[in-house]
This record gives C-alpha cells, structure tokens and sequence, in this order.
C-alpha cells in the first residue's frame, strides 16, 4: 500500500523550511519510500513564507489560534478546525503525519493519534518544544537536530539525533567547503566579510548593535558588513546609520550571501546555526531571552561547548562586547579558522536524507 503523508510544518520558517525540505526529497523518492502522495499542513499567515509560496507540495491551510485567557473561544476555534483536519484525512487518506514542532501541529498529531496513524517527529532544539514533549510517548519515531537536553532516554527509545533538513537550494557544495577551510582561505584575508542575521525575533537589537560597531574606526577597517535588517526595520536601520554599510531588507538567496561571508553574527535559532554549520561559517550568536523556554540560549551553549561559535549573552543594544570580539578576532584569524573547522565537523549535510531514511526506508519501517 503506498502512503500519503501529511507533513505539519507551521508556526515559523525555523519549523517551514526543513519541512519543506523534507517534501523536497520525499517527493524525489516516492517510489522508493512508496509514497502516493505529499501534503503541507500550515497557517493562514504563512501564505506570504517564501518556502510555501514556492511550495513543493499541496497546503492544506488552518487557522487555529494560539492558547488565551479566552478560553472558550479558544476550544470553539480548536474544535473547528480539528474537525476540518479530520475531515481532511479522510478526503485524502492520510497515513502518517509528520510534525514539525509548534502550536499549528496540535490538530494534525490530535487526528493522527486519535485515528492510529504512523506519527513522526522533527525536533529543530535542543530544548523540546511543549508539543513535541507532549507527543513523546504516542510517537513512533523522533528525529532531533541536535542533541536534545532534558531528555529521558529510559522512557524515549525511538529516535535518532540526525541534523536539520536543509532546503536544495541553500545547500552547499561539500568539496567547496572543504577545500576552503583546507587551504585555511581566512588566514589570507586582510578584509573579513562578516554576514548580519536579526532573523524574525529581536532583528532591531542585532541592527542597532551592529550599527554602533562600525562607528568604530578599526571595525570598519577590517570588516566588511552586509546587514539582513529584516523587511520592517529596513528604513529604521538605514536612517541609523552613520557610514556606507550594505543593508539589505530580506532575501531569497542565501546561499549567495552564506558564500559570500567569512563570519556570521546571527540570532541562536536552530534553522541558521544548521545553514551556517553547513557552509563551515563561524558565528557570533546572540541569542534571543524572550524565545520560548530560552531555548537560544541552549542551542548557542552547544555550539560554544563544541568550540565552533562565540555566543554573547546580552539584552541591552551596548555595542562595547560585540566590539572586542570583533577586534580579537580581526587580529586573530587562526581562531576564526578553529570555528570554521569545528563548525564544519558538526554539520551534517546529509540531514534530509538520513531524516527521510530513518522514517521510510525499508530497514527502519
């Protein structure tokens, strides 16, 4: 019998993208893995995600409202459109439900534990997020990113720590990468390229900081900066600035812009650190202290303890630590090289693959 998988990939694009990338190589291998058919489950307001507007694969949008005070607004509103996603899995018969991690799951993996379907899941942090601790035990595999904290290992046997699917088009190539970090491409560089990630949350803390840096004369002397403001602070940061810096609102290309930057300043969300890792980029993370359950911060603490990022801890938008690691670095480059390194030995490139495989293939069914 071949199946039809519904992949439930909504809250934001750190849940949409490896989602999309797993539609991605599922749909290059139906025979294979005997897949019928592929669906997205997701939001109303993702319809303007650049990952589903190009979407891979038919969407099947909700609208169910985060948990309030209003509780009995809530239930009506849930009710529905759990309803609807029942209604849905009948109309296309649906055998395995492949959940992404947040809220917008919850109808999805309600319908496929309640009508005894195959359930899968893909934990992007290393902290669990509430659905997927919620989920653990109705399971029938789990796959992490990184190595999850918190974790009872006695009681969750079925899972496999395999990476962050990555879209096709952000991939890089593998022997690129080596042969950069081989032939130590850094050491030679009398400009370092850093690229600047505020990411969906918190950008205007990241631009404001890095803004200040390059009021710094020794800053903008050894570094070139490329500043992915975000769409809606992009004329804020540009009436800030005080020097020619290149600013950029948003882009659909990043892999131009990964392969461009030598170091990368970014928030602590699993999507960009597994980008970065991928291209062997070092990285000075900041993470965001309001994201839920402080999970940056955990993800950033992993990539320190693995040598392979600088994080800085901090709320305000003072500009003097990020200034002295900047300055550190411009006159140590043999310690940006050590990330580098250590940033490519973590990676794993093959993260779509061996997520597909460890759900579909013959030996692990």
């Amino acid at each position: 019998m071949k199946l039809n998988v519904l992949i439930a990939a909504g809250g934001t694009g750190g849940h949409i993208s490896p989602g999309v990338a797993l539609v991605e190589e599922l749909n290059e291998n139906k025979e294979k893995y005997k897949i019928q058919n592929i669906y997205i489950h997701s939001l109303k307001r993702n319809k303007d995600n650049p990952d589903l507007k190009d979407s891979p694969a038919p969407i099947i949008w909700h609208n169910i409202p985060q948990f309030n005070w209003k509780f009995i607004f809530y239930s009506l509103h849930f009710l529905y459109y759990l309803f609807t996603t029942a209604v849905y899995f009948f109309f296309y018969r649906i055998n395995v439900v492949i959940a992404m991690g947040g809220y917008s799951c919850l109808p999805a993996l309600i319908c496929g534990l309640l009508l005894g379907k195959k359930i899968y899941l893909c934990e992007q942090n290393r902290i669990l997020g509430k659905v997927t601790r919620k989920f653990l035990r109705f399971s029938d595999k789990i796959a992490f990113s990184f190595p999850p904290i918190y974790l009872d290992e006695k009681k969750v046997k079925n899972f496999k720590i395999l990476g962050n699917p990555l879209r096709s088009k952000i991939k890089p190539d593998k022997n690129s990468v080596e042969l950069k970090i081989k032939n130590k491409e850094i050491l030679e560089k009398d400009n370092i390229n850093v690229l600047v990630l505020g990411g969906s949350q918190g950008a205007r803390q990241i631009n404001n900081i890095l803004l200040q840096c390059i009021e710094d004369p020794q800053i903008i002397k050894n570094f070139s900066f490329r500043i992915l403001t975000g769409t809606n602070l992009y004329e804020e940061a540009k009436q800030k600035s005080k020097r020619e810096v290149d600013l950029i609102s948003y882009s659909q290309d990043m892999k131009t812009h990964y392969e461009w930057a030598d170091l990368v300043i970014a928030r602590a969300g699993a999507g960009v650190i597994s980008e970065c890792l991928a291209f062997g980029l070092p990285m000075i993370l900041i993470p965001y202290p309001h994201a839920a359950d402080n999970h940056q911060y955990e993800n950033a603490k992993y990539l320190e303890e693995k040598h392979a990022a600088i994080v800085l801890y901090q709320k305000d938008e003072s500009p003097i630590q990020l200034t002295k690691i900047l300055l550190r670095l411009s006159s140590n480059k043999q310690e940006l090289l050590k990330l580098s390194q250590n940033a490519f030995k973590i990676s794993n490139l093959s993260a779509t693959e061996a997520t597909a495989e460890y759900f579909f293939g013959n030996e692990n069914a």
